[in-house]
């Protein structure tokens, strides 16, 4: 039988529970950027803590497997979806009306108390429209964005996230107010393996490099570092490794950039006759991503300086040594390593440094298990559960809150 009035330990339970859209106009099951995937994870973060967790896209829905306790909603955008920012942009200021109508009904269906916007341009930041009294704006801020956005997003929000202390040191050279910006990274939509695989201590010397080509890479990146892999003098074929390289499912929807990245990784990794030791592994979805990451020895992301490091991130959850470029969030993410041994290079080395890591690393077995043990008990600090709790310090319940 149930009581009238409930117990003031439901009515607590009721008072703190939060209703966020979180706009993410290119968003998708599998979308190929960081971006795409750290929002899904932030809103099945709210979900599995009891929240309401709403996304909100501009991309025609396809199949693939749902978000736990996450809805998704379209709105109506006048354009197909990818295209150039320029024809976004024009796009956003010619439907304001139309957006602030639709994002409004979308507040009063859900009862949100608070819109985060994912991008000043891609997660409709920039959109020159009120909000109800008493809902929170909020902006993340991956990278900084172009000034054709940052004036009228920043100026518009209640409070910014940066994923990383990079952004937000590159944001104050930029002589921006940082007064209201706050530091949550991005999350892992996966949960490491709790316990710990075993067989990730028997992989030193054993496995192959993992390569994922992803949205957030520079062609002339990747592209160099599987050059380096396929290019090793005679003198270091002791060392030669298998080099595995894969791309996101979605990769080939993202325009005609994605598209010439994905065949040109493939051309190289298919080369039989110059790079026997490398294989493409085909695209995978987000589902896929951490075990096909489980099976290298060590991963190498050659990201440019605003990657969210989220394929890094996913090799650390599964026990996998991350070697990259020492730039953007990396050096946070990564962190120090057992030994004073660098898993990290300077961008101006290049990709043959990069390569030497990884051979260094796997040289010394002791070194190699601690640098594994560290980076899966550092992903542990990306959990769902943890950075919703960060958000959701960083993102107080607006008091009062009138529209209610």
């Amino acid at each position: 039988m149930s009581t009238f009035p409930p117990p003031q330990s439901e009515l607590a339970a009721v008072c703190d529970r939060r209703s966020v859209l979180v706009v993410s106009l290119a968003w998708h099951v599998n979308a190929a950027s960081g971006a795409e995937k750290a929002a899904a994870a932030l809103a099945a973060g709210l979900a599995s803590a009891g929240h309401r967790a709403v996304i909100v896209t501009a991309a025609p829905p396809i199949s693939g497997p749902g978000l736990a306790g996450v809805v998704v909603e379209q709105i109506d955008l006048p354009i197909s979806l990818p295209c150039s920012p320029d024809k976004l942009r024009q796009a956003i200021d010619e439907c304001t009306s139309g957006l602030q109508r639709q994002l409004w009904l979308l507040i009063a269906q859900y009862n949100a108390d608070t819109v985060l916007f994912t991008d000043a341009l891609w997660g409709l930041g920039r959109l020159r429209a009120d909000l109800p009294d008493g809902v929170r704006r909020v902006l993340a801020v991956n990278r900084l964005p172009d000034d054709r956005d940052a004036a009228e997003a920043l100026r518009r929000a209640d409070a910014v996230l940066v994923p990383s202390m990079s952004v937000l040191s590159a944001a104050r050279q930029h002589g921006w107010d940082t007064s209201t910006w706050h530091v949550v990274p991005h999350a892992l939509l996966h949960e490491p393996p709790t316990p710990r695989p075993v067989s990730v201590l028997r992989r030193q010397q054993s496995g192959n490099l993992r390569i994922l080509a992803s949205v957030g890479e520079t062609s002339d990146g990747i592209l160099a570092l599987l050059k380096a892999a396929q290019q090793q003098p005679t003198s270091q074929r002791q060392w030669e490794l298998p080099v595995c390289v894969a791309a996101a499912t979605h990769f080939l929807k993202t325009g005609p950039a994605g598209i010439a990245l994905v065949e040109a990784c493939r051309h190289l990794a298919s080369d039989g006759d110059r790079a026997p030791h490398m294989v493409w592994s085909g695209e995978f979805p987000w589902h896929a991503v951490p075990a096909w990451l489980s099976r290298a020895a060590v991963v190498i992301t050659p990201s440019p300086p605003g990657s969210l490091g989220m394929a890094a991130l996913e090799a650390m959850a599964v026990g996998v040594p991350v070697i990259g470029y020492r730039t953007g969030a990396m050096p946070e993410l990564i962190g120090p390593t057992e030994r004073g041994r660098s898993l990290l290079a300077g961008p101006r080395h290049g990709p043959h440094t990069l390569l030497a890591l990884a051979r260094a690393l796997l040289s010394s077995p002791g070194t190699y298990r601690e640098t594994a043990q560290a980076a899966y008990e550092r992903s542990l600090d990306f959990t769902k559960d943890r950075i919703t709790e960060r958000f959701l310090d960083a993102v107080p319940l607006p008091d009062p809150r009138p529209h209610r």
